[in-house]
């Protein structure tokens, strides 16, 4: 039993190890991830070991688009077919934090698997009009609150020519576990 005892512990070790260098890995990189810790047993193993649901953002999730570096800013920017020079997107009031953070919490019961890929039609008030779902999701219940969660974000109205616009907010978040 306590060789058992000694196993575990030098497994959850490593794997608190591998966690922290791909954690490490992930800011070298430039995306920001958000670890969460699951229980699932797998046909395979029969088990109900932890397995890592990784969430990945190219942005940091804390920032609102002003405190974005103008690396970020135009990296984002250029999700857009065209925008001239001093227009700005449609982006969270306070950041994607509190967004992730919701479908972080979902993902611990639905346990989806795949990509949300939402397009949030922002208004010149800043309140989200429509959500189009073009994402690859396993559960389509993940997809519909996801879009629910961005109905109801506040978000900095979009900039066209010096005045509020409406435009589409891209949502991009990959699920998967490793």
């Amino acid at each position: 039993m306590n060789a058992c005892k000694v196993f575990l512990m030098s497994a959850a070790l490593a794997c608190s190890f591998s966690t922290l260098h791909a954690q490490e890995a992930s800011l070298q990189s430039g995306v920001h991830t958000i670890p969460l810790l699951i229980n699932d047993a797998t046909s395979e193993t029969g088990t109900l070991l932890k397995q890592r649901t990784v969430y990945g953002s190219k942005f940091p999730l804390d920032k609102t688009y002003e405190q974005l570096t103008p690396e970020q800013k135009a990296e984002f920017q250029a999700m857009y077919e065209s925008m001239p020079p001093g227009d700005e997107p449609p982006f969270p009031l306070e950041g994607l934090k509190s967004v992730v953070g919701a479908i972080k919490k979902a993902q611990a019961q639905l346990k989806a698997r795949g990509e949300i890929n939402l397009t949030v039609t922002v208004g010149p008030d800043g309140k989200a009009k429509q959500v189009a779902d073009y994402g690859k999701l396993d559960n389509p219940e993940m997809s519909k609150f996801a879009a629910t969660v961005l109905l109801m974000t506040r978000f900095k109205p979009a900039v066209c020519a010096g005045t509020p616009c409406t435009m589409q907010f891209p949502f991009n978040l990959k699920l998967r576990g490793s």
